[in-house]
């Protein structure tokens, strides 16, 4: 009888052991993923002052027309800011939505940025571009971009 409860009892301590190395590597998984580092990009606004969201390319972003906070508020015509973007998610592209002062609407799919690309908007009310580029300054892709007013 003595036997089986010293069996008993190490079976029950390697179960809960397990269970707490499993509980502990999800915890990393968590914590791994909360402190991950977005990727760093600039963004430049040759247009006019806007607010300007650059968000993951998912079927839910496609269909909303409601984004949230502005990735980039008050981006003024004519500057540059830095940004970190989170994780574009499975396909790795991005959508990219804008907003000027006299009500134009801007909007792109299928944007590609990596870590220390830069991404500048240029034209106008009428006709716009994305222009992509990698790290060097190489153009890497230019994006037409579909514009209308409110």
């Amino acid at each position: 009888m003595r036997k089986l409860l010293l069996i008993a009892a190490g079976v029950l301590t390697l179960f809960m052991c397990s269970c707490k190395t499993k509980e502990q590597e999800t915890m990393k998984s968590s914590s791994e993923k909360e402190t991950k580092t977005p990727a760093e990009v600039s963004i430049t606004n040759s247009v006019k002052d806007a607010d300007v969201w650059i968000l993951p390319q998912t079927e839910e972003n496609l269909k909303t027309t409601v984004w949230g906070t502005p990735t980039l508020s008050k981006l003024g015509g004519g500057e540059s800011r830095s940004i970190g973007l989170d994780d574009p998610g499975d396909d790795g592209q991005y959508i990219f939505r804008m907003i000027d002062t006299d009500s134009f609407y801007y909007s792109a799919n299928g944007i590609v940025l990596e870590a220390g690309w830069s991404a500048e908007i240029k034209g106008d009310d009428l006709k716009a571009e994305l222009v992509v580029s990698d790290e060097n300054g190489t153009e890497q892709n230019t994006y037409d971009v579909f514009c209308a007013r409110l």
